[in-house]
């Protein structure tokens, strides 16, 4: 599966995409605890302490926000379309 991450996450996994494993049938906690052991320095952008994920941080499943539907505990449909956007700033 290919995940798009944006902003401040693409020059820590080196480009707008991140390769993973996880894949159809696994949940999107699956899908970030396997970025954030890949790429370490994703852990202080999306997770804290207790591995749960930070509100600042959207996780979008085939367009739809996981805060909409079962949060970490959605399930990657087969052909999911991910993608993570982290704070962003401008002016």
């Amino acid at each position: 599966m290919q995940v798009k991450v944006y902003a401040t996450l693409r020059p820590i996994v080196g480009g707008a995409v991140a390769p993973v494993e996880t894949g159809p049938g696994q949940t999107v906690r699956e899908l970030v605890d396997e970025l954030v052991t890949r790429w370490p320095g994703l852990r202080p952008e999306m997770v804290d302490e207790q591995g749960n994920l930070l509100p600042r941080i959207q996780i979008f499943v085939n367009g739809r926000s996981i805060a909409f539907g079962e949060g970490l505990a959605t399930v990657l449909p087969v052909d999911a379309n991910v993608a993570i956007f982290p704070p962003v700033g401008g002016g």
